[in-house]
């Protein structure tokens, strides 16, 4: 590695990583701004969708978000009628949360526009080059998922 402090440091992956999930927030954001979403309260509706009501802790696990980020994402999709939260009947100190018919309805409205922000995040690389890339970003992240603070939890 070759070059000025910033230059090296800037050239880090880890640091590339970030400028990238910077960029693609940005993309995200004004892709679904008619949608009002953000990327992680469309993946907490995408599992929702997919697996159906989930405790607060199973829906952090499958999203890999943590327990404070789980219930602050669920709390505003409360707050707009897309999920509803109810205590646990099993465990009283629980949450279940439901995606109503109107979140469900604006996870797939929104879909084409998450959809094409992937394309413009990826528009700077070849068709192969995309493939590549999830290919070995995927493999980063299963095979680092231990290491996360949050790692994902696919029970059930």
């Amino acid at each position: 590695m070759t070059g000025s402090p910033l230059t090296k440091a800037n050239s880090l992956p880890g640091n590339l990583l970030r400028r990238c999930h910077q960029i693609s927030v940005a993309i995200f954001l004004r892709k679904c701004e008619e949608y009002n979403l953000t990327q992680l309260q469309y993946v907490v509706l995408s599992a929702l969708d997919e697996k159906g009501p989930l405790d607060q802790i199973t829906l952090g696990g499958h999203t890999a978000l943590d327990r404070n980020t789980v219930a602050v994402v669920v709390r505003k999709l409360e707050e707009r009628g897309l999920v509803t939260r109810q205590r646990n009947p099993e465990d009283r100190r629980s949450m279940i949360v439901t995606l109503t018919p109107e979140g469900e309805t604006l996870r797939m409205e929104a879909e084409p526009a998450v959809l094409q922000t992937q394309d413009e995040i990826l528009g700077p690389l070849t068709e192969e080059e995309r493939e590549t890339l999830c290919s070995l970003l995927q493999r980063m992240a299963d095979e680092n998922n231990a290491l996360s603070r949050v790692p994902i939890r696919n029970a059930g």
